[in-house]
Order: C-alpha cells, then sequence, then structure tokens
C-alpha cells in the first residue's frame, strides 16, 4: 500500500511538504514545480490518502449523519434524496440510520453516528423528546424535521400538519360529508397527533359530531390503511368519507373499497395526505395534502451546515422553519 513516505521519496520533496499539498497549505509555501512534481507522484503512485487520519486532524469528517423513523415511507424517501443532493453539492456525504419508529432505536442510531465522527445529524419524524437529546449532549448539531423543537436550542423545520389536515377535513365537509372517520397515524408520532387534532378541531367548528368509533388507530402502514377501512365498514352506520393520516394507509383503504364492491367517491370519499408520486396512479388518484419535500430537506440541509461551518453559532438560539402545504383534490373525493 502506498503511503505518504512514497510519494515524498518520488517528488524528492519531505513528508511534510506533500502533507501540506494534500491539505491544501501549499500557498507561499512551495514553488509551482515542487506541486507539479507532488502531483506526477501521487498519479504515478496512484496514492490514495487516508481521509480517515485526515478528518482526524482536522476534526471533521464531511459526513451528516440522518436518522429517519421509518425507510419503507416514500415520503420520508424523498426527503433523503432532497437532503443528500443539497450536502452533496456542499461536499458532505450521508450516512443514514433507520430507528423503524422505535425511541431505543432512535438513541442506538444517535450513539452510533457520534462514535463515527459525524458532523451533525438531521432528525426525520423523531419519537422520542426533544428533552431527551439534550441529555445525550452530542458534540455535533442537530436539527430536526418534521418536529417542535421545544424548548431546546435545537433547530427545526416542519411543515403546518394542522392547517394541512384542517384543509383537507373541510374540503370533505364542503362536499356535503357529516359522518367523516379519520384513520390515525401512530400516537408516538407528533405528526399523527397533529393531524388527528386537526380533524378534530374542523368537524367542531363546523358543528358535526366527533364520533369516537370514527377514529381507527393506524401505522402509517398499507395494510393498517386496509384493516382501518374494514373496521369502518364494519359499522351499521357507516361512514360516508374517510381522511387517512398519510398516502399509503389511503391506498390501503382504497385497496379494502375496491375489493369490496364500494366506488369511490360516490358511496365513499377518499383522501390522505404526503402526496407521494404512486398517489396519483392510483385508481381513482388520491385527494391528498401535498408538502414541499424538497424545500424542506434542503432547509434542514442548510441550517446544519451553518451550524456546523459557523461554530460561533452553535450554541445561539434554536431557529424554527413552518412551510405550508397545499391541498390537491383529485377523483377520490
Amino acid at each position: 500500500m502506498t503511503t505518504i513516505i512514497d510519494v515524498a521519496k518520488r517528488a524528492g520533496v519531505s513528508k511534510t511538504s506533500v502533507s501540506r499539498y494534500l491539505n491544501g497549505q501549499n500557498q507561499g509555501h512551495m514553488s509551482d514545480e515542487t506541486k507539479e512534481r507532488i502531483k506526477k507522484a501521487i498519479e504515478e503512485l496512484d496514492y490514495q490518502p487516508n481521509s480517515i487520519a485526515k478528518s482526524l486532524k482536522q476534526k471533521s469528517t464531511n459526513v451528516i449523519g440522518l436518522v429517519v423513523n421509518d425507510m419503507s415511507n416514500l415520503f420520508f424517501l424523498e426527503i433523503i434524496r432532497g437532503i443528500e443532493t443539497e450536502l452533496k453539492n456542499s461536499g458532505y456525504n450521508l450516512l443514514v440510520c433507520n430507528s423503524d419508529t422505535n425511541v431505543e432505536m432512535e438513541l442506538e442510531c444517535l450513539k452510533m453516528l457520534e462514535k463515527r465522527q459525524i458532523d451533525g445529524v438531521i432528525l426525520i419524524g423523531m419519537n422520542m423528546p426533544v428533552s431527551h437529546i439534550e441529555k445525550i449532549r452530542t458534540e455535533f448539531p442537530i436539527v430536526l424535521m418534521e418536529r417542535e423543537p421545544g424548548k431546546t436550542n435545537l433547530d427545526s423545520v416542519r411543515i403546518d400538519n394542522k392547517v394541512g389536515a384542517y384543509a383537507v377535513v373541510k374540503h370533505l365537509i364542503d362536499r356535503g360529508h357529516h359522518r367523516i372517520a379519520h384513520i390515525t397515524g401512530p400516537y408516538i408520532s407528533t405528526m399523527a397527533v397533529e393531524r388527528k387534532e386537526s380533524y378534530i378541531q374542523c368537524l367542531e367548528d363546523h358543528g358535526l359530531k366527533v364520533y369516537p368509533q370514527y377514529i381507527v388507530s393506524g401505522n402509517y402502514k398499507l395494510e393498517s390503511g386496509y384493516a382501518g377501512m374494514q373496521a369502518l365498514m364494519a359499522l351499521e352506520k357507516k361512514p360516508t368519507a374517510v381522511f387517512c393520516a398519510n398516502d399509503y394507509m389511503a391506498m390501503g383503504a382504497l385497496r379494502y373499497l375496491m375489493e369490496h364492491g364500494y366506488k369511490v367517491p360516490q358511496d365513499v370519499a377518499l383522501a390522505g395526505y404526503d402526496d407521494i408520486m404512486v398517489s396519483r396512479m392510483v385508481t381513482p388518484p388520491l385527494t391528498t395534502v401535498r408538502q414541499p419535500v424538497w424545500e424542506l430537506a434542503g432547509m434542514a440541509a442548510r441550517l446544519l451546515l451553518e451550524r456546523i461551518e459557523n461554530k460561533e453559532k452553535r450554541d445561539q438560539e434554536g431557529r424554527t422553519v413552518i412551510m405550508q402545504s397545499e391541498l390537491v383534490i383529485r377523483a377520490s373525493s
């Protein structure tokens, strides 16, 4: 294996000169002829610098950690793509850890990432209390996505879930529906709680009764949407419209309705949340709430990079960026 000493011997210079060349510290220290000899030696020997040793010396790895609570969710995958694009443009790589909606696993992911000496972390859809993060006392900056920062100094980027959910329920009311059901996300998710609260608030604001039997628990997955719709359609007084907390569950609900001879939206109107790509490809296409995924991802990445590259700002008060969603009306409602 070629070492920096081999390069120095081939170029006829000192090891220090090669190190300065590799670290970009050669301005004013060596002639263009010396730099050219070092460059030629590196190419001839096919020398690959030890990036780990280099990063330890510079106390930077140019790697960002990302903890996501559900890698099977296409909405989160779109966010990851957006973050990765923004980071690559700034010379950073991404290390992804899936917590599978498990608080214990979230803590394990953070501990693992700290051992890897990453430069910063983005947490997507975190389930643990935000106060836990401060107790961990990580050395790297953290940005939250889709989660309020509470009383911490953490930066946060999120969608206004309540406004989006309110808009879709109001749309169903405007369509003439009074018996509107809701298939929730897991209650450990703050996003799910906010969407449920907004569903209830919208019904109450429009003078409609909130039926406990019309609120069915789900877990954001296709199967829970199917099971949730099955439970709702087994009721004696069936709902005429159903709002699902994400598009995956709405597609599972749609599958149940189609398999059992119900027409959508004639018998049951249906709406989801997220506007993942496949939501416009099912039959009928889903009414849903579109979130500005790439803007959300880009903002989170930029906030984190600002904290990393401006160390004097790390102890400053956290910033919260709230973005708005958009109701997308399609044939399912």
